[in-house]
């Protein structure tokens, strides 16, 4: 009996990861990736420890630091690629093997004078152990200021 509940547990944590990558993924945001690590990681951490609570506290907080560490790569890929105007990879390895984040110049940038923006749209893709996971064109915009109003 002890067995066939530690087989559906590892069944369950191995479909909660295997959608937690994908949905990690098509996030947009720091915050979005963030909020979703923090609940995958809850969530994980609660139905993999005896004592619930301290295994979603624990969980919370990985997961949280692990969404909002994939973020920051790829917004640092975006911006480095819109700065330089060449293709940016990066690439790290986890304990499930590796990821990596792609971003491309898709246009030339252009300025709006109206909103005071240089605006781009980049292609990106995020690679998790050899398989395409995301494939987009996201239109950036970075704001410059001009006048010492508000």
């Amino acid at each position: 009996m002890k067995n066939l509940l530690k087989f559906k547990r590892s069944v369950v944590f191995f479909v909660v990861i295997s959608f937690s990558v994908l949905m990690f993924a098509s996030c947009t945001t720091r915050e979005q990736s963030t909020a979703l690590g923090t609940g995958l990681g809850a969530a994980i951490g609660a139905g993999m420890s005896k004592n619930k609570w301290k295994g979603a506290v624990i969980g919370g907080l990985v997961g949280a630091a692990a969404g909002a560490a994939f973020s920051q790569i790829q917004q640092r890929a975006i911006d480095e690629s819109m700065s330089q105007q060449k293709p940016v990879i990066y690439r790290r390895n986890t304990n499930n093997g590796w990821q990596q984040v792609e971003a491309a110049p898709a246009t030339q940038p252009y300025y709006n004078p109206k909103t005071h923006t240089k605006c781009q749209k980049m292609h990106i893709k995020i690679i998790n152990n050899g398989k395409l996971v995301k494939d987009q064109i996201k239109e950036v915009c970075k704001g410059t200021k001009e006048t010492n109003e508000y």
